[in-house]
């Protein structure tokens, strides 16, 4: 299964529920999962370390285990994506250094109304947008440019 990205909420299927307050979501759902694409999304993101389901090291360690609660919501949209693949969450909360994560996430649902990013990573992808399959990030991107100018 791909990534899906909608960039409106009635495009969205009526089946998949639309999480819009990601925050709460991952405090009551969401747990830390100690994978490297995790380790590299809190770490990139947050600069912080797996430390356990439920809690992280941040940047000042001498404050030791933080609550997951803690983490930015950049981070908390990506792991809420990447643990419950059958949700869609909007990413409008997301900043461009947790959007640059949106290439690497394999499968899910997403709702990104204005998919703007100033990308230079690898263009690998596994993304479904409007019925099309994209493998290169920056053909996504420059369809959506496209259909934008359009």
């Amino acid at each position: 299964m791909s990534l899906n990205i909608y960039r409106n909420k009635s495009d969205i299927p009526d089946n998949i529920k639309l999480v819009t307050n990601n925050d709460l979501f991952f405090n009551a759902e969401t747990s830390i999962k100690n994978t490297e694409l995790a380790a590299d999304i809190l770490m990139k993101v947050d600069k912080a370390k797996y430390n356990s389901s439920l809690t992280f090291i941040g940047r000042t360690q001498e404050l030791g285990a933080l609550n997951k609660s803690m983490l930015s919501t950049g981070t908390k949209v990506l792991l809420n994506v990447i643990e419950h693949p059958g949700i869609c969450f909007n990413i409008v909360e997301c900043g461009d250094n947790a959007l640059e994560f949106i290439p690497k996430i394999r499968t899910g649902y997403v709702l990104w109304e204005l998919p703007v990013l100033a990308y230079k990573g690898d263009p690998d992808c596994d993304i479904t947008y409007k019925g099309t399959h994209y493998t290169d990030f920056y053909k996504f991107l420059y369809a959506v440019e496209r259909e934008e100018r359009d």
